[in-house]
């Protein structure tokens, strides 16, 4: 039982969690898992119990931090970050959870959590039916690391389950998407089937149509947007990840990837995309070959024929750059207007051939005149920005200032590495604690006290860990010797200054980012705040 001494020295943080996530298990059956919702109680049930165990030990409650709906596999939740910056900013000393699976499920993190940063910021930490509490951690460190263990294996088991009944769904020819494919309906009878939408599928067929007689994605691209037609996200409600649809309308990327579906021939293609793995969120792009497509399954929009036809013509217009270019100012160099980065055309005359700054916002939809082209000569950008950048430099070295702001520069060097070395320190320790619990584990086994799963797991556990830990000082021991050779200010603009040709390496070293506008406006902006300072380098200049 858990009892705390001196309860008013405690502001406490309220955290309650619950996902609800469902575990198909292929076969037609869903079990509703919600996390061992069970177990776990709903969210007014959370709280209820933590106010009840606050009011209980008299500890004053700052706020409930509640995140609804989230997965214990990512630590990147609403509230929860919302905890962290109230901890950071001292407005609480106390986390208290229903269980330790409410905080989180990833065993990694949670050892962080506990072990490093409620340590570093002296909170305590309270999981109330696991009985563990920090502020007692002889009798909460073993029991933390086996729950985290056994919430981490129930995620990567949930996972597992999701994945296999994913898997059989796919084979059997269920559609999977959340958005049905533009030109069809979710059938009403039948969640996992298509039907044709009879009011966008005439689009479609218009699609295919212009692409069999010749015209390219740009040019029906041009002709949709222009009659004001439907676009997917319109229609489907996958606006948060299609939003340049709804603001511009139409494009070459929209209709080649229509033109490209397999399910306007009856078929159902999953295993698009596929999740890294269960503790992350990132998903990558399958192999043509590696999706599970299933022929038959709902009415064709569109022929085998006019499909086969249009891909031949896809792969006809289709090549690959053979020629790229390096350019001093490449990837530095930004549209003001739109915000994206600038490219260079080539245009060729009996002398030379000349390059010319494009923006690509404009390049790619011309006909909706969402950009301006930016044709600026590169070569005299290009001298302009080098002739602004030696004119702030030559300014900076002559502020009397200077001496205070490189003092101070060097001083946050120094502190750097000093928190790089505590931190190194810090995590070898952790190193030597984990080492001694895999000597003590050896030992457990010799005595019994471990059957050979059970020490296989825990090992494994602590194995996994130190493996982090390593990997995490390798990166900081790394930073270390770029601190090393890290020069300051001074010697980076003198050597800007003196070198007879710039090279990318120092430009990139004193530049964040550069602006043209229509007008040939030229915006610098430095990556120190100092050089940002002082005089402007905004020009009017002629770099056509």
């Amino acid at each position: 039982m858990i009892t705390i001494a001196n309860p008013e020295k405690y502001v406490a943080g309220l955290y309650e969690r619950l996902s609800n996530e469902n575990i198909e298990l292929g076969n037609g059956e869903v079990m509703v898992t919600n996390e061992d919702e069970k177990e776990s109680g709903s969210i007014s049930t959370q709280k209820i119990f933590l106010r009840n165990f606050c009011k209980d030990n008299n500890i004053k409650v700052y706020d409930d931090y509640t995140d609804d709906g989230v997965s214990g596999a990512t630590f990147d939740r609403p509230a929860f970050n919302r905890m962290i910056k109230d901890i950071e900013d001292k407005k609480i000393n106390l986390i208290a959870v229903k269980d330790l699976s409410r905080f989180g499920r990833l065993s990694s993190k949670i050892s962080y959590y506990l072990e490093e940063f409620f340590i570093e910021k002296g909170v305590r930490f309270i999981a109330i039916t696991d009985d563990i509490d920090t502020g007692h951690i002889e009798t909460s460190e073993e029991m933390v690391q086996f729950k985290s263990f056994f919430n981490e294996w129930f995620l990567r088991d949930t996972s597992r389950k999701v994945r296999n009944g994913k898997k059989t769904r796919a084979k059997e020819g269920k559609v999977m998407t959340i958005y049905p494919t533009y030109g069809y309906k979710k059938d009403p009878l039948d969640y996992n089937h298509y039907i044709i939408d009879q009011d966008i599928a005439p689009i479609v067929k218009r699609i295919f149509m212009f692409a069999r007689k010749g015209k390219t994605p740009t040019e029906i691209s041009r002709i949709l947007t222009k009659e004001k037609a439907l676009v997917p996200s319109e229609i489907v409600g996958n606006t948060h990840t299609r939003k340049s649809e709804t603001r511009i309308g139409w494009n070459r990327n929209t209709v080649k990837r229509i033109l490209q579906n397999v399910t306007y021939l009856g078929w159902v293609s999953n295993g698009n995309t596929k999740k890294i793995n269960y503790k992350s969120k990132k998903t990558m792009v399958m192999p043509k070959e590696d999706r599970i497509i299933v022929k038959g399954m709902h009415t064709p929009i569109i022929d085998e024929e006019t499909f086969n036809i249009v891909q031949d013509m896809i792969k006809s217009r289709t090549s690959t750059r053979v020629k790229t270019y390096d350019w001093l100012l490449k990837g530095l160099i930004y549209c003001k207007e739109c915000g994206k980065k600038l490219s260079i055309v080539p245009q060729k005359n009996n002398i030379k051939t000349n390059f010319y700054l494009r923006c690509n916002t404009y390049a790619r939809n011309t006909h909706l005149n969402f950009c301006t082209p930016h044709s600026n000569n590169l070569e005299k950008v290009t001298n302009f920005v080098i002739e602004q950048i030696k004119s702030r430099c030559k300014d900076f070295l002559n502020e009397e200032k200077y001496t205070q702001i490189a003092n101070a520069s060097k001083e946050k060097i120094i502190e750097d590495k000093f928190n790089l070395k505590n931190e190194i320190l810090i995590l070898e320790k952790k190193i030597k604690d984990i080492n001694k619990k895999i000597d003590k584990l050896y030992e457990d086994k010799y005595n019994g006290l471990f059957e050979n799963e059970d020490f296989s797991r825990i090992y494994s556990k602590h194995i996994d860990s130190r493996k982090q830990i390593e990997e995490r000082i390798k990166q900081l021991k790394k930073s270390e010797e770029k601190e090393d050779l890290s020069v300051d200010i001074k010697e980076l603009v003198e050597n800007f200054i003196n070198m007879k040709e710039i090279t990318r390496t120092i430009l990139i070293s004193l530049v964040n980012k550069i602006e043209i506008s229509e007008n040939k406006e030229i915006t610098i902006y430095y990556k120190f705040n100092i050089l940002n300072k002082g005089k402007k380098d905004k020009k009017i200049q002629n770099v056509g």
